[in-house]
């Protein structure tokens, strides 16, 4: 009987595109990694859908009302593919185009996360000229703009 390897353990998060006139709500941070931007959202909780996840996180990190329109794509990131450098679990991301249900402006997040240095709405063409992380500038604007093949986006 061949010896197979243990089931990893794996981080099920959403993230949300927010679009308003043109532009993408990006979250400021500064850690470790240095300056950089993520779109809103985290962890999906046990047994919570993923659009409902995306709902709950945009809610929590800015206080916006939003839902999840579709999917963008998915991001894998495996500790020894990247020699660790975002932890030792494995991750699985799911993007989401989300659309705004009011014209709420974004606020910061209540308890403040200690990271976070702000928020900004980014010119959508101008998401390669930013540090985002994971690092899926490229695919993430093909996403936007209709033109991504394959939905896997293969970086972190």
């Amino acid at each position: 009987m061949p010896l197979t390897a243990p089931l990893p353990r794996i981080s099920v998060s959403v993230k949300a595109a927010v679009i308003r006139e043109g532009a993408v709500l990006l979250l400021s941070y500064d850690d470790h990694s240095g300056f950089h931007y993520n779109l809103p959202g985290g962890k999906a909780r046990t047994g919570e859908r993923l659009r409902e996840a995306v709902r709950r996180k945009v809610a929590e990190e800015t206080g916006l009302d939003v839902v999840a329109r579709r999917l963008l794509g998915v991001v894998e990131y495996v500790p020894s593919s990247w020699n660790g450098e975002f932890g030792d679990v494995q991750k699985v991301q799911f993007n989401f185009l989300a659309e705004s249900l009011d014209h709420a402006e974004p606020r910061m997040s209540d308890p403040p996360d200690p990271i976070q240095v702000g928020f900004e709405w980014l010119p959508v063409d101008r998401l390669p000229e930013v540090y985002l992380l994971p690092r899926i500038n490229q695919p993430l604007l093909s996403a936007l703009r209709g033109e991504l093949d394959d939905p896997f986006m293969d970086t972190w």
